[in-house]
């Protein structure tokens, strides 16, 4: 993987911390990308067209959020979106929101999906 725009530089209210953990702890990393609430790219590291992945990204961030206000409209309760996940017999899609942006990791290993989950999960809802 070679990073062709460094994530943390210029990104403002991104919390770099879970951003250098994930970076640190997924041995398996194919991608961070990084993008506005309307689709453009922000930041990334990774291969493939980083404009579709912010495209992309944006979208999935706005499509979770949906499903779980209307999941909050059937229930009792309001419930608070923290991530989506696209999980695959080879590897997994993470994508949520953080602060004003959205955020997609892509990992090719399976078996590093409990530590993404973990490290996404403690900095959104600040539990650890």
């Amino acid at each position: 993987m070679s990073p062709m725009n460094i994530i943390g530089q210029g990104v403002g209210s991104i919390d770099i911390d879970l951003i250098n953990s994930v970076k640190a702890r997924l041995k398996n990393l194919v991608g961070i990308y990084v993008a506005s609430l309307d689709g453009l790219l922000v930041s990334y590291i990774g291969a493939g067209d980083p404009d579709k992945w912010a495209a992309l990204t944006a979208t999935l961030a706005a499509l979770g959020s949906t499903y779980v206000k209307e999941m909050s409209n059937l229930m009792a309760g309001n419930h608070r979106h923290i991530y989506t996940l696209i999980q695959s017999d080879k590897g997994f899609i993470i994508n949520f929101r953080l602060n004003d942006y959205a955020v997609t990791i892509i990992d090719d290993n399976p078996d590093e999906l409990n530590m993404a989950v973990a490290l996404i999960t403690s900095s959104l809802t600040g539990k650890r």
